[in-house]
């Protein structure tokens, strides 16, 4: 396991699209969890930056095995606060995970994953306002 702050670039790539269907859609990257020393699985608040955009955006990152709709590879996927979600598949991303938020659990719906995603959401923008203020601008 490593320490915070930590950094990933990588391309975006199509994902199941849950995210998207439960109003935060994610920009999702794939990782080789064996490929170096990762933090440990679970949702972070972040900062990202999307390769030819002017502007960085406070982000919930998820890295993990996202236990409540199972399947797939591993994913790194960030919901990036106050972006236009226009497409993105096949840009550049950069993530820095900056504080640990909470570890991935299973959800008994798909309602109170929603409703944990936005207590996420509330948890990030906090720790934003605090700690990166300037990235809270048009959230």
């Amino acid at each position: 396991m490593t320490e915070l702050p930590f950094e990933l670039t990588g391309r975006i790539v199509p994902g199941k699209q849950l995210g998207s269907r439960l109003g935060f859609p994610t920009a999702n990257l794939a990782y080789d969890p064996h490929s170096r020393p990762w933090p440990r699985e679970g949702v972070y608040v972040g900062v990202a930056r999307v390769e030819g955009e002017d502007r960085s955006y406070v982000a919930i990152l998820n890295q993990g095995r996202h236990p409540t709709a199972p399947g797939g590879m591993p994913t790194v996927e960030a919901h990036l606060l106050g972006h236009p979600q226009q497409a993105l598949y096949g840009a550049r991303l950069r993530l820095c995970y900056r504080a640990f938020l909470r570890p991935e659990i299973t959800f008994p719906s798909l309602d109170a994953l929603r409703d944990q995603l936005a207590q996420d959401r509330r948890s990030a923008l906090a720790w934003a306002q605090e700690n990166e203020p300037q990235l809270t601008k048009g959230v």
